[in-house]
């Protein structure tokens, strides 16, 4: 099994978004986010994304891979470049997965250490990723915790893709966030169509919060609450849809269910089951969750402020 060299996140080209010159030094946003991004490899071939290959670079740029663009009002956007592991190589079942993953944590644990001694350092910081970007913060998380090392200055994490289960939370001495303004907790939910039981990605006793009320609990959020689906086609072409969805906590199946899309409407994806909307996790919800970290990092400041 080919390994590809070790990216080197103290040059900028390894990093898929960075901050301009100006920005680096003066910034102009309230915070930063580390933000990793999900599985955007397919090859029956190489188990593992090669960050010094110029087609697979282009990868994560790609129109509808702008998950991190969710942060990018309130944050500075540190989204690095690394060794992620194919589609198909998940298909060998988790427990083959796990030690596939030791590559990934590594990068993302070197790319994040030289993110917050060097750039970050006090500013607000929120911890994000999506699908396998979100596993192995959640890996990192857990690294840090039990180093004693979790960032004092840490906003929240969105863990948008991931299971997390109480077990994890505990591992790290943090809890599920429980309303819009709730500080150092973790946000984490997969999607289901309405009638969809199961998820590629939903473990058992997995964790979800509402993206719409930010809340743990199983009442249905009004669609008066969405404030907008974020469609992106393939030439970059975006549109918002407002108030597309209803949506609600499943703690049976550890998900979010949506109306907008059912069993039989829901589009379909290779190798995940019928209505699991896990492509969907961030354009479903862009909006409500940029306009989220915004009131949430606000949240942060005014309470570091008063202290």
């Amino acid at each position: 099994m080919h390994i590809p060299k070790a990216p080197d996140y103290t040059l900028p080209e390894f990093w898929v978004k960075f901050p301009d010159t100006d920005n680096l030094h003066t910034p102009t946003q309230k915070a930063d986010v580390f933000f990793v991004h999900g599985t955007v490899l397919h090859s029956k071939t190489d188990v593992y994304y090669d960050s010094y290959d110029e087609v697979q670079r282009k990868l994560p740029l790609r129109p509808r891979m702008t998950h991190a663009g969710a942060y990018e009002k309130t944050c500075r956007i540190f989204q690095p470049h690394y060794r992620q592991v194919a589609m198909e190589a998940h298909l060998h079942g988790w427990d083959v997965v796990r030690d596939y993953y030791k590559i990934p944590f590594e990068d993302v644990k070197n790319a994040y250490y030289h993110f917050k001694e060097t750039w970050n350092k006090d500013k607000p910081l929120i911890l994000a990723g999506n699908s396998q970007g979100s596993f192995v913060v959640l890996e990192l998380m857990k690294y840090l915790a039990a180093k004693n090392e979790l960032p004092k200055n840490l906003v929240a994490a969105y863990l948008i893709g991931a299971s997390v289960t109480q077990k994890d939370l505990d591992e790290m001495g943090m809890h599920l966030c429980q309303s819009p303004t709730d500080l150092n907790c973790v946000i984490v939910y997969n999607t289901l169509a309405k009638g969809g039981t199961k998820g590629f990605t939903i473990f058992p006793d997995a964790l979800c919060v509402n993206p719409l009320s930010w809340k743990n609990t199983e009442e249905i959020a009004d669609k008066s609450l969405h404030l907008g689906f974020m469609e992106t086609k393939e030439d970059g072409t975006q549109f918002i849809h407002e108030h597309a969805t209803n949506a609600w906590v499943d703690k049976k199946h550890g998900a979010v269910i949506v109306d907008i899309y059912d069993l039989e409407t829901a589009p379909p994806r290779e190798h995940f089951p019928k209505g699991d909307l896990h492509s969907y996790n961030y354009p479903l919800f862009f909006k409500n969750i940029e306009a989220n970290v915004e009131e949430r990092v606000n949240a942060y400041l005014a309470k570091t402020q008063k202290n």
